[in-house]
């Protein structure tokens, strides 16, 4: 049998690359996977009070949907505390990190008693996570 060299080299390159190139694709897949199942998990310490979809009841906290990007303490049926009413805040992601970390820093008198567990790749998961199921589908 009589081969060419030629194609006996790119051969063996794609041997090479192509199990490399699949493999990147499946980790970066896995990756988004498993950073996400993460900010599901870190979801589960905000899901004791809030919930996310639209027409879901206020728990202790407001419901979040569509939350992400608008003004503070403006969900209507919810009871927000006088000091996030005044606040002036929106909820753009600088913000929401603030808040995540220490509530009660970002506004002295909040109602919201929250301790952060979290480091910052956890909080960018979940701020991830959260526009994901608040935004309008």
């Amino acid at each position: 049998m009589n081969i060419c060299p030629i194609f006996f080299v790119r051969s063996r390159l794609a041997a090479l690359i192509l199990p490399l190139v699949a493999t990147g694709a499946c980790a970066q897949g896995g990756i988004a996977a498993a950073e996400m199942q993460r900010a599901r998990i870190a979801f589960l310490r905000c899901a004791a009070c809030h919930t996310l979809q639209a027409g879901e009841a206020h728990k202790t906290g407001p419901n979040l949907h569509l939350a992400i990007g608008a003004p503070a303490a403006q969900v209507p049926g919810y009871n927000y505390s006088a000091a996030l009413r005044n606040a002036g805040l929106s909820w753009d992601d600088a913000t929401l990190r603030r808040w995540i970390q220490d509530p009660a820093t970002l506004v002295p008198g909040t109602s919201m008693t929250y301790v952060n567990t979290l480091g910052d790749s956890e909080i960018t998961a979940l701020l991830t996570f959260l526009r994901s199921q608040t935004a309008v589908r």
